[in-house]
């Protein structure tokens, strides 16, 4: 395969990988975007900053601070100023949001570990060594 055929087909890929979780997220009934930020915080029990869950979604401040507030205003994370600097605020779970949130997260991970399952351990082991391998490639490209 050619590295331009190769290109396209990591686009298809990632495109595809996109699309699966967004009709994940419509047939359970939630928001993807929600769904993503819901997920970084799912396993934090103290919570993760902004600028974390920022990095963990690639989403952009701006609409982590929207999804946030809508999360929010239904009772389902709070946020408090972090210990080392005020102006971050820290966004945590609560019991009400782990409660309404637990079907689309605990299905979304029960897919991933099935689509898991259907490669081998040789198979996932040259998958993420080329996916890593790609990625960085492409970032140091950018990074010119």
């Amino acid at each position: 395969m050619r590295p331009e055929e190769f290109s396209k087909e990591m686009w298809n890929c990632w495109r595809d990988l996109s699309f699966a979780y967004s009709s994940l997220a419509r047939k359970m009934g939630v928001d993807a975007s929600e769904l993503y930020v819901v997920d970084a915080l799912w396993d934090e029990g103290e919570g993760l900053s902004q600028r974390t869950i920022c990095e963990r979604c690639d989403m952009g401040k701006q609409t982590v601070s929207a999804i946030c507030k809508r999360l929010g205003a239904r009772d389902f994370v709070t946020a408090h100023p972090s210990e080392a600097d005020k102006r971050e605020r820290i966004m945590a779970l609560t019991d009400e949001g782990r409660e309404w949130w637990s079907q689309p997260i605990e299905r979304m991970r029960e897919l991933e570990v099935r689509a898991a399952e259907s490669i081998t351990a040789e198979e996932i082991g040259v998958f993420i060594k080329v996916v890593e391998q790609y990625a960085k490639t492409f970032q140091e490209e950018v990074q010119r």
